[in-house]
This record gives C-alpha cells, sequence and structure tokens, in this order.
C-alpha cells in the first residue's frame, strides 16, 4: 500500500510534467480543466500548502473563457510550485533533471 507523501510526490511529479508539455506544446494540449483537476488532486494530498480561497480563484481563472490557454497554463503552474514548496519544506522534495528539458520529483537524501 502506497503512502499519502509518496502519492503526493508521483501526483506533483506528473502534475509538473504535464504543465511542461502544455507550455512547451509537446503532444496534444490537455484541457485546462484537466490540468486544473491535477492541481485540485495534489492540493487534497498537501492541504497545508494552499488556502482554499486561493484554489476557488485559480478555478475562476480557469473557467473564465476569456482568459487565454497560457495564462491558465500559468497559474496552474503558480498552484503546482506552492505545492512543491510545501513538498520540500515538508519532506526535503528536490527538482533534478532527468533526460534533458524533462524534470521529475524525488526524496533529497
Amino acid at each position: 500500500m502506497e503512502g499519502k507523501a509518496a502519492a503526493a510526490r508521483r501526483e506533483l511529479a506528473g502534475l509538473g510534467q504535464a504543465l511542461t508539455e502544455a507550455e512547451r506544446g509537446w503532444g496534444p494540449r490537455p484541457p485546462a480543466v484537466a490540468l486544473m483537476a491535477r492541481l485540485l488532486r495534489s492540493a487534497v494530498l498537501r492541504p497545508d500548502a494552499m488556502g482554499v480561497a486561493v484554489l476557488l480563484h485559480v478555478a475562476d481563472i480557469v473557467a473564465d473563457g476569456d482568459v487565454g490557454y497560457e495564462d491558465k497554463v500559468a497559474v496552474i503552474r503558480m498552484g503546482w510550485a506552492a505545492l512543491v514548496q510545501a513538498a520540500r519544506r515538508a519532506e526535503g522534495l528536490a527538482l533534478v533533471a532527468a533526460g534533458g528539458a524533462r524534470a521529475r520529483a524525488v526524496t533529497a537524501a
């Protein structure tokens, strides 16, 4: 059985990869609402990182039809960064390069 911390690390790493691919135009462009759903799943696993008000504000921006895709992805990236920083403070998480421009989250030794 996987622990909550391991699940949170895996979800953060997956969201980070999806955001990188969306920002750089690699592969099919995922809908912003799918990226937002992943951010919400990550936030549930790391409730100390982002307040509910901030999550609701990000959700409002993502749902707004007048906001461009790149702006939505940027706002989701900011939420992701807050979660990664909270994980780093709590568990010593670090980002390491893995095969060029891609990054993955790992536990620092």
